[in-house]
């Protein structure tokens, strides 16, 4: 039976209600129901671009702006792109070139050669890390750094060449350093790195220098790439590398230099003569500033306690 349609609120909306007969059309339990539908007013009819929820029960319509939809659309891609930066890697090739020497052939016949023909084997003769010359933005630290083994892959005219491959970060940033590490027990003497497969290009790193073993410092070297900057543009992810080579250029003044050290650091010759046995014995100190040449490396040797430091010859 058809209810009168009962008006409720303004004239924009109204609410009709329907019966339903007790008898129902196919099976039930005889309880009467009533079926609410809520009419929308004018301006809530076209709904352009406008989304509209819809939900069991009672009927209801939502409007969002286009705006919203499009902030929500914003905040995920730029959400998928982060995560993106984060996951995807690039594959980054490093060739390096390593001159053999006679003289390190011959003194590596012994047991030590024979280890690093194992190292070389193992496909681990030097460890190589990508050193970013930018810092991370998250934490204001250094980034971590992209290690890979390099492998020896053959000898051709210019030198040995090893190889190894890295998964770089796409927000890693501009490659500024190499650091080396030697697995042999014997110091190799490097030409080169060559690294390809980077977005600006490839980059050729010159060495020029020998590399010690790790058995005998545990220091890893550093080769910085050709790009040179002033000391006050130095990048923020390079400035605490750049410091530290030049302090191990320098040197200390103190104890006896090693042979792997890379110092430009000199001492005299305070020990031809022998004041402190017998005054006689007496030399003069060669170079100091009285005499500065001929001069050697750093002996940390002390000075003689009769304190002379030359004695007058006519």
């Amino acid at each position: 039976m058809l209810v009168k349609p009962h008006q409720v609120g303004n004239s924009n909306s109204a609410q009709i209600l329907f019966r339903r007969p007790r008898k129902p059309f196919v099976h039930g339990d005889g309880a009467s129901s009533t079926f609410r539908i809520l009419s929308l007013p004018e301006q809530h009819k076209s709904t352009g671009s406008h989304r509209i929820r819809i939900s069991l029960g009672t009927i209801k319509a939502v409007a969002s702006s286009p705006s919203t939809h499009h902030e929500e659309s914003s905040r995920s891609t730029h959400h998928h792109e982060e995560s993106t930066d984060e996951t995807e890697a690039i594959t980054v090739k490093a060739v390096v070139t390593v001159q053999p020497t006679v003289t390190g052939f011959f003194k590596n016949l012994g047991i030590d050669r024979g280890l690093d023909d194992i190292q070389d084997l193992l496909g681990k003769t030097l460890l190589l890390e990508l050193v970013s010359a930018e810092l991370d933005p998250k934490t204001g630290l250094e980034k971590e750094t992209v290690q890979g083994y390099a492998h020896k892959i053959g000898r051709k005219e210019d030198g040995i060449k090893y190889e190894t491959s890295f998964k770089v970060p796409i927000n890693f940033g501009e490659v500024g350093a190499v650091l080396v590490e030697n697995e042999h027990h014997k110091e190799m003497y490097l030409t080169d790195i060559v690294l390809d497969g980077l977005r600006n290009g490839p980059i050729n790193v010159i060495c020029g220098s020998w590399v010690h073993s790790k058995f005998d410092s545990p220091e890893k070297r550093v080769f910085f790439t050709s790009k040179s900057y002033l000391p006050s543009e130095t990048p923020s992810g390079l400035r605490r590398l750049r410091e530290e080579e030049l302090a191990t250029l320098r040197g200390n003044g103190e104890g006896e230099r090693k042979h792997f050290e890379r110092i430009y650091d000199y001492d005299v010759y305070n020990d031809i003569g022998d004041p402190d046995k017998n005054l006689k014995l007496t030399r003069p100190v060669l170079g100091g500033e009285e005499n500065p040449y001929p001069r050697r490396c750093r002996t940390g040797r002390p000075p003689c306690e009769s304190g002379l430091k030359f004695i007058r010859i006519d």
